[in-house]
């Protein structure tokens, strides 16, 4: 079963009034919610400010936003989706989202089970002589 966790952004926010956010940590944001075993959940931002005196006023200044995102990590389980093609992806990446179980492939060949027979009957023919 996939494992819930979060991952926390601190972006610094500029002195010159306007939000703008890095290139630098866009990409880090893009690539992380990018990566196929990462199934997005929920998010939620927060910010971290400061009280500072002023010319005797008090003045509150944000100094960083925080964002959480909440997010289901595939990798070492089942489900894991590296070297998976782009529909297999999303259609996994859909269930888990929807909190869907999804039943682990059965991939055995009426051959695969034959052989499996075989080798049963000669481990214990093997055994009774």
């Amino acid at each position: 079963m996939s494992t819930t966790k979060h991952k926390i952004f601190k972006i610094k926010v500029s002195d010159d009034g306007k939000f703008t956010v890095s290139k630098t940590v866009e990409n880090t944001i893009n690539t992380f919610l990018s990566e196929a075993n990462n199934v997005y959940v929920n998010h939620s931002v927060t910010t971290l400010t400061e009280d500072i005196e002023e010319y005797g006023i008090l003045k509150t200044i944000c100094k960083y936003v925080l964002i959480s995102i909440i997010y289901k990590d595939l990798n070492s389980t089942s489900l894991n989706l590296k070297g998976t093609s782009k529909k297999i992806k999303e259609v996994v990446q859909k269930e888990v989202e929807s909190g869907n179980s999804i039943e682990e492939p059965n991939i055995l060949t009426d051959l695969d089970k034959e052989i499996a027979e075989f080798e049963l009957k000669r481990e214990t023919e093997k055994f009774t002589d």
